[in-house]
């Protein structure tokens, strides 16, 4: 069976780490099937300079202190890969803003998970990115699903975070 390789915009990451509540559980679900081996979480390295602010919807903040470990245990994990901004990404990505988006950090996500020929694009940002499930072209000719995470099925059984355990528990 081919393990299912999704690209994680910035989003996907804040949602998991800040445990909230939008986002946590579909997130979690994503997050332990890469632990066990049936997906490979892709990101570009661009993601660990934008997690810094927090700003999916409302006002930006930074990330808090104690949840910055935990972030980047995760990205350490041998079920992510992090993916370098090259001249290919930046100028594709310049295709991208000319044709959908306003926002070079999102061309660049995009980029990535084409020229990668992801399986999936996963974000919550409905207003700039979803829209563009099915429209862009990946190197091997087919189009980038663009959805938010997958909820669990009905029954599954995820470890939850709340406000008094740290989310570094999730990178174990």
């Amino acid at each position: 069976m081919a393990v299912k390789r999704v690209y994680w915009d910035s989003c996907a990451w804040i949602g998991l780490i800040r445990g909230e509540a939008d986002k946590v559980i579909a997130c979690q679900y994503v997050l332990d099937e890469a632990k066990a081996g049936r997906i490979q979480i892709w990101t570009s390295a661009l993601t660990i300079a934008e997690v810094y602010k927090v700003k999916c919807g409302g006002a930006q903040t930074a990330l808090p202190a104690d949840k910055e470990q935990a972030f980047l245990d995760l990205l350490s994990q041998d079920f992510v890969v992090r993916v370098a901004v090259t001249v290919e990404i930046a100028t594709f990505a310049r295709a991208l803003l000319r044709q959908y988006l306003n926002k070079p950090n999102d061309a660049i996500h995009l980029a990535t998970a084409a020229l990668n020929n992801l399986d999936e694009f996963h974000t919550y940002d409905k207003n700039d990115i979803l829209p563009l499930d099915g429209k862009i072209k990946r190197v091997d000719g087919e189009l980038l699903k663009v959805k938010r995470p997958p909820e669990p099925p009905p029954g599954t059984a995820l470890p939850m975070f709340d406000d008094k355990k740290k989310a570094s528990d999730a990178a174990t």
